[in-house]
């Protein structure tokens, strides 16, 4: 699989995955390959998890009056910066 679209939000990276486990499925990836994205891909996951964390440390904190700044909205974390090159081989 040689993936060549931008990701930058977490959906991208689900929608990837999911590429992976068909490749798999239909043999064009191997298993070797795919049990390395799986793992990068728990790597992902805990990010998530800790802007989940974040964002409900604000919600709280704002409840009790204290302002800490705007909320991200979850799930649009960005993954690669706008200006950065946008594909996971380094080309262009």
């Amino acid at each position: 699989m040689t993936i060549k679209e931008v990701i930058r939000t977490s959906g991208d990276v689900r929608r990837t995955l999911a590429q992976t486990i068909s490749d798999i499925r239909s043999s064009d990836m191997s298993v070797d390959k795919g049990l390395a994205i799986a793992a990068l891909s728990k790597e992902i996951t805990s990010s998530l998890q800790a802007e989940v964390n974040v964002a409900k440390a604000r919600v709280m904190l704002l409840k009790e009056g204290h302002n800490l700044g705007n909320l991200q909205q979850i799930g649009k974390l960005v993954i690669e910066e706008q200006d950065s090159t946008p594909t996971l081989s380094g080309t262009t």
